[in-house]
């Protein structure tokens, strides 16, 4: 049986029989599966964690799936959103596509056709997935989504990885208060007090010796960037 590595798929149903037939079925292969049963639980999973999937039901019992998209999709640009839903009419199908859904498919389902469309998915951002950045003792690992410095794994919580990785993506630019707290949180989200917060504890684990000291540049009433170091 073909195994898959280090990729997290998230079940928001609240059919307690599909959660545990998924979980069993794509765990076999390999996956790393978790299920919830509300939109509620779903959110605040993928904001504390890191999740490379969601397999979502429309139908949850404390709010439309379609909200959870749109959150999702805000919230995380990179997830990929599969519809799992006896929802059939093309009015719901255009909706979750247009909120940002990857894929679409209605209960009753095939497992295997559900497996492939995972399947593909990942392969669309294998190339991205492989990617290592390296910038002096810093390395990330974009497809294990790992962090190291100077060989040693350091530990991010889920908003310190992403704020790491914008800076990363924009390495050698100021990122500026605003666009972080907006890629990471949203509009409504932290101020420039919480951003702070959250860099420290990035610099504290990454801006470790003299080498890495200067990764991290604060830019006074502007915003953070990452220089190249040697």
């Amino acid at each position: 049986m073909e195994k898959q590595s280090n990729k997290t798929i998230l079940v928001i149903d609240e059919d307690k029989i599909n959660q545990v037939h998924l979980r069993g079925a794509l765990g076999e292969r390999g996956f790393h599966v978790f299920a919830v049963d509300n939109a509620q639980e779903g959110v605040d999973f993928c904001i504390k964690n890191i999740v490379d999937l969601v397999v979502l039901d429309l139908n949850l019992p404390d709010r439309d799936g379609m909200s959870v998209i749109e959150f999702l999709r805000s919230f995380n640009n990179k997830i990929s959103i599969i519809v799992l839903t006896k929802r059939s009419s093309i009015d719901d199908k255009v909706l979750a596509l247009d909120a940002g859904a990857n894929d679409y498919m209605t209960k009753p389902y095939n497992f295997l056709e559900l497996l492939a469309r995972i399947k593909k998915e990942f392969r669309y951002k294998k190339e991205e997935d492989e990617h290592l950045l390296t910038n002096g003792p810093l390395t990330i690992d974009y497809g294990g989504k790992t962090v190291y410095v100077n060989g040693k794994q350091v530990h991010l919580t889920n908003f310190e990885y992403k704020i790491l990785l914008i800076l990363a993506t924009n390495i050698g630019r100021t990122c500026s208060y605003e666009s972080l707290i907006d890629a990471v949180w949203g509009t409504n989200g932290q101020d420039q007090n919480g951003l702070r917060v959250f860099m420290a504890g990035i610099r504290k684990k990454i801006c470790v010796d003299e080498a890495s000291k200067n990764i991290l540049r604060t830019c006074v009433g502007m915003g953070y960037r990452m220089d190249y170091v040697e």
